[in-house]
């Protein structure tokens, strides 16, 4: 059975000093884990999701928002999805999805815009036999593999609800846990606690009507922590 080894590093580029099991591994620690380390102002990842917002449970509690996906590049890994077909690379074979949950502290009208706060935490899932489903929808479907990394977050979502209908959303997040995972024969450590990292959206409504809106993005590194 093999252990689980929590570890610290992020995704960009790999260095073999940036993971501190790795740093020890002339001590014989863990000679075969691979560190995947955040770099400020380097691009960490691309993905692609939806969102789904829920009024208020009842009186006194606040609206919520899921939002879920998949991720379409990942700095430093390669094999990303489980087919090398460029047409078939998509929520069915990505390798790497994301959760998002969320709660709604206040939404703000100015002018044709409304500006919507939220604080919540994102989960990146690591699954070699990937099944999402952005058609049905089925957000669970986006976190049925192992979580790898889960950040806390804030984010303000600029939104154009009359005319356009596009949004646009940026989040700061914070990493507050991580675990190793295994891919291709290979063992990888993804994400220092405490590394800072920015995720830029842009978005539409749902032309299908069954989601809040489509949307695509990227994460740029802002700091790293390291024990």
């Amino acid at each position: 059975m093999r252990t689980m080894r929590i570890c610290s590093t992020f995704l960009l580029f790999v260095s073999l000093l940036s993971c501190p099991l790795l740093a020890s591994s002339a001590a014989g620690l863990e000679p075969d884990l691979n560190g995947i380390r955040v770099a400020e102002d380097q691009e960490l990842f691309e993905l692609v999701g939806q969102v789904k917002n829920a009024p208020p449970a009842g009186p006194g509690l606040p609206a919520t928002s899921v939002q879920y996906g998949y991720l379409t590049f990942v700095k430093g890994l390669d094999k990303i999805f489980t087919t090398d077909d460029p047409t078939k690379q998509n929520e069915k074979t990505a390798r790497f999805t994301f959760y998002n949950e969320s709660v709604t502290q206040r939404v703000i009208q100015h002018g044709n815009l409304l500006i919507i706060n939220r604080e919540g935490t994102s989960t990146i899932y690591f699954n070699d036999n990937p099944n999402g489903d952005l058609t049905t929808p089925n957000p669970d479907s986006f976190r049925s593999g192992k979580a790898i990394l889960t950040a806390s977050w804030r984010h303000q979502v600029i939104f154009e609800p009359t005319l356009s209908g596009h949004f646009f959303v940026h989040f700061e997040n914070v990493v507050v846990s991580t675990d190793s995972f295994e891919m291709d024969g290979q063992e990888f450590c993804v994400g220092n606690v405490g590394d800072q990292f920015r995720v830029n959206l842009v978005g539409d409504p749902d032309p299908a009507g069954k989601v809040n809106g489509k949307f695509a993005g990227y994460a740029i590194g802002l700091s790293s922590h390291h024990n």
